[in-house]
């Protein structure tokens, strides 16, 4: 039996893409040999074996001929790239608890990575731990990943504390690198070759009120980061493929099975059975497509609820209003008023 390889948000990999093209190199060279079509992963939960992304950060360092490519694309990385995630870590109300939230749903960006937060006394720890149950890429090449991890968490609270957060300690588990002038900068107080990747901070740095808190926001980001959560964790390769098909033509019109079925080389048939497997059916992933990205929508500025019914299909926005109640609880004005 195959057994399962980690997978990482594709989402994080185009917003590396798009800092080396601001270095100057084209995304045409930058995918090359590794992704065919660059536009099937801008599907919001597309994902991509960890295989693939070992591949793309092997590539990137030697088109860049950055070695300290991970710490540089974390410090200038679009919090965009965190998708559902950054919506829930702005809502936070303390920079603690968007450490919390970031452990929570770690494995919406990588779920071959778990963040764990331990506090003890005055001083809260960040662990990042490889996981060892499956096929992981981490444990091969760990370096970039876990720089961009732990410099990305550390810009995040600088960014939404507006105050230099400076980590008590910072240790990596890879050996140290040739050149460490980097790390010095962005950390400080940096080691390598240690017994975990790990930032600490003092407790109370983290207790401070964030100027994005919104506590009512937080609570419908939260439901929806969990439900995503459970939802790729019960996912099958062929759910996957579908929800893939889906996002890139639902605001388009919405597909039909014999649509998806031609474009995946499948026939229906086998495409219902293997979603029941899957514990799914064709008609919940075209919901579960259409409320995420009304979710999508309805969090940007100024966006209107008929706005979101014309882009998804449907027929008139009273029946949109129905179905986002049905999603959420709520109706889309209530979403738009918190």
């Amino acid at each position: 039996m195959k057994v399962k390889e980690s997978t990482v948000a594709a989402a994080l990999m185009v917003d590396l893409a798009r800092y080396l093209e601001r270095q100057g190199i084209p995304a045409a060279d930058f995918w090359q040999g590794i992704i065919v079509d660059p536009s099937l992963l801008e599907s919001p939960n597309a994902r991509l074996p960890g295989s693939v992304v070992e591949r793309i950060w092997d590539q990137a360092v030697r088109l860049s001929g950055d070695q300290d490519l991970g710490l540089h694309t974390a410090e200038n990385f679009n919090p965009g790239a965190l998708n559902l995630l950054g919506y829930v870590i702005l809502s936070c109300r303390t920079a603690s608890e968007v450490l919390g939230r970031l452990a929570q749903y770690s494995a919406l960006l990588n779920d071959g990575l778990r963040v764990r937060i331990v506090k003890e006394g005055a001083q809260t720890i960040c662990r990042f731990e490889v996981a060892t149950n499956f096929d992981n890429y981490l444990l091969r090449s760990p370096r970039h990943a876990l720089e961009t991890m732990a410099c990305g968490t550390l810009v995040t609270l600088r960014r939404l504390t507006s105050t230099e957060m400076k980590p008590l300690r910072v240790a990596f588990q890879h050996p140290e690198p040739a050149s460490t002038t980097e790390h010095l900068r962005i950390f400080g107080n940096v080691a390598f070759g240690q017994p975990e990747t790990a930032m600490e901070f003092r407790s109370a740095d983290l207790d401070g009120t964030l100027l994005s808190a919104n506590p009512v926001l937080l609570d419908m980001f939260d439901a929806q980061a969990k439900q995503l959560l459970n939802q790729m964790e019960q996912r099958g390769p062929v759910s996957r493929k579908v929800l893939d098909f889906l996002v890139r033509r639902i605001t388009v019109a919405v597909p039909t099975l014999d649509e998806v079925a031609a474009e995946l080389g499948m026939s229906e048939r086998t495409i219902q059975r293997e979603l029941r497997v899957e514990n799914t059916s064709f008609r919940q992933l075209i919901e579960d497509t259409r409320k995420e990205i009304a979710m999508q929508h309805l969090a940007q500025p100024g966006a209107s609820a008929s706005e979101a019914a014309f882009l998804l299909g449907f027929s008139e926005p009273s029946a949109f209003t129905r179905a986002f109640r049905r999603w959420t609880g709520s109706a889309p004005t209530q979403f738009q008023s918190v």
